[in-house]
């Protein structure tokens, strides 16, 4: 019998990390193309405000179309477990940094 994997199933090969300790007026916004990466959407992941600032996160399905403001504030994780994500988008709000990781 051959099993074929799940695109939610564990374990995945690839995964995206992004990381900006100085995230300024001038960087933003930023949008991170996970799909590029894994080659298919992430379906799990988080992102992390390590402030002191703050910022917003807007997630796509398809890298064109993209959901409302998730407004982030220092030290708030946010979990990206069982979302379809193409791509994010990062808006800054004032001097901060972030940390992505998805699969």
């Amino acid at each position: 019998m051959v099993r074929t994997q799940n695109k939610y199933d564990f374990p995945k090969n690839k995964y995206f990390s992004k990381v900006d300790t100085n995230f300024v007026t001038g960087d933003s916004p930023v949008t991170l193309d996970i799909n590029s990466t894994l080659v298919r959407n992430s379906v799990d992941g988080y992102i992390i405000n390590d402030g002191p600032g703050d910022f917003t996160v807007n997630l796509s399905e398809d890298g064109s179309t993209f959901g409302n403001d998730i407004r982030m504030k220092q030290d708030e994780i946010l979990s990206l477990r069982s979302i379809d994500i193409d791509s994010i988008k990062i808006t800054w709000i004032s001097n901060s940094a972030y940390r992505v990781f998805a699969v």
